[in-house]
């Protein structure tokens, strides 16, 4: 009896039937695995120097700090006497490209369901087809 109700069901309750007890589990999993690779996440910080009209990126290494990024620092890394403003900027986090890669592997799943749902349910229309009921003579 079960098994008739779930077969005339649409395709989309009957994917939601079959997996929404696993749901709960898939998000969990999913959050402790891709939490180690956020908390690992280094943000590499660089130093601008703007010497003249030139300008240069020098990657701080790892014990410095942006309060590292002064005149003397440019002076050091680039050669030139006459730098005049040092800028200490950061470039993105294994963070952000963990949240832009979800983005787009999300976004790329639901068009694909979108683009593919029609087809299923012509399909699965075709091999399941509706059952027809007589009345059975009295």
């Amino acid at each position: 009896m079960v098994f008739k109700i779930f077969r005339n069901m649409p395709l989309n309750l009957r994917i939601f039937v079959l997996f929404h007890d696993y749901f709960f589990l898939i998000l969990c999993l999913t959050i402790f695995a891709i939490t180690p690779v956020v908390q690992t996440a280094d943000v590499r910080s660089f130093c601008k120097c703007v010497c003249d009209q030139n300008s240069t990126i020098v990657p701080l290494r790892i014990n410095q700090t942006c309060s590292d990024c002064n005149l003397a620092f440019c002076k050091e890394n680039t050669s030139k006497e006459d730098c005049e403003i040092p800028t200490c900027f950061q470039r993105d986090s294994y963070k952000d490209e963990v949240i832009v890669y979800f983005y787009i592997i999300i976004t790329s799943g639901l068009l694909l369901i979108a683009l593919t749902k029609p087809y299923i349910e012509r399909w699965w229309r075709r091999t399941n087809p509706p059952h027809t009921y007589t009345s059975m003579p009295n």
